[in-house]
């Protein structure tokens, strides 16, 4: 049984799958001093052992902060940018770094990845205004069947998949936090799609759900509401988490989102040769202990020999 070390300070191989879990207990407060024993780890339904153990409590955090500016979520601009600027405050230390991207028909980055804050706020006070529009595009243009020259209002996926691209040669804790009412309008890049480029990248995806004031006044608007759950499936297959109309309660959620980042626990298994087919292979992590709650992703791509 191994216990959990403060850094990873460990010698590991090409084929070393890790799982970066968060655990809480009921009341919401992050699990402390766990053993390796307390988890069980299964891949495509098959227990495997757990080589390496540690804690990831002092690494610096990197982490995408997007926002959703398209006309369902014009409302809220002003909020979300209170809101990212807040979470630059209240959760970005000296050590860390951070992205800002704004989404709607293209996706714009409006600051790459730095640990200046001034820089950051600099972009926070363009989101969704047109100094914002001079930013660079991150990714190509998004190109959909349905709509000749662009994706719609909301190439939300699109965004998300570029940003998940970004991060992916990043070494450490990454997470992407996105302001959105969760309604794609039909981006060039699938969500299963999107699933997979985050979970290949390592990264846990969360989500504040600003609910489209549309749905008020509109039936589609209110049906497309009601049917989407990308944003759901996204952070839950990542690990993460979703967070309805946040409204006044911003300082509560990054304060749980934190936690996480800051009180992960990451287990590493090796697969067996016969497995590492190049295929998506399902994970499940489970505890021997009732009184914890674990969220990990779902899945990996597993190497080929």
């Amino acid at each position: 049984m191994l216990g959990a070390q403060s850094k990873p300070d460990i010698q590991v191989n090409v084929d070393l799958v890790t799982v970066a879990c968060a655990v809480n207990n009921h009341s919401g407060a992050p699990a402390e001093n766990l053993t390796s024993g307390v988890f069980k780890l299964l891949d495509n339904g098959e227990p495997r052992v757990i080589r390496n153990f540690w804690r990831e409590s002092d690494l610096p955090l990197t982490v995408a902060l997007v926002a959703d500016i398209s006309g369902s979520q014009s409302a809220y601009i002003r909020s979300h940018r209170q809101a990212i600027e807040q979470f630059l405050s209240q959760v970005i230390g000296p050590r860390d770094r951070a992205m800002v991207v704004e989404v709607a028909q293209q996706s714009l980055l409006l600051a790459p990845l730095t640990a200046s804050k001034d820089e950051l706020r600099s972009a926070v006070a363009n989101i969704g205004m047109p100094a914002g529009k001079q930013a660079p595009a991150l990714g190509p243009p998004c190109r959909s069947n349905s709509f000749p020259h662009s994706c719609g209002g909301t190439a939300l996926w699109h965004g998300l998949y570029y940003t998940a691209l970004a991060l992916q040669p990043v070494a450490g804790r990454k997470a992407i936090i996105i302001l959105s009412d969760g309604l794609d309008t039909g981006s060039d890049i699938a969500l299963p799609a999107l699933v997979e480029a985050a979970q290949s990248a390592g990264t846990v995806v969360y989500a504040m759900k600003y609910l489209s004031p549309m749905r008020f006044f509109s039936i589609s608007g209110a049906i497309a509401q009601a049917v989407s759950h990308g944003l759901e499936r996204l952070c839950r297959e990542t690990g993460g988490l979703v967070f309805p109309s946040p409204g006044k309660h911003t300082a509560e959620v990054f304060a749980r989102i934190e936690a996480d980042l800051r009180n992960l626990y990451v287990l590493g298994f090796t697969p067996p040769a016969g497995e590492r087919d190049g295929k998506f292979h399902t994970l499940q992590v489970t505890t021997t202990r009732p009184d914890l709650v674990i969220r990990a992703r779902a899945g990996y791509w597993a190497s080929r020999n």
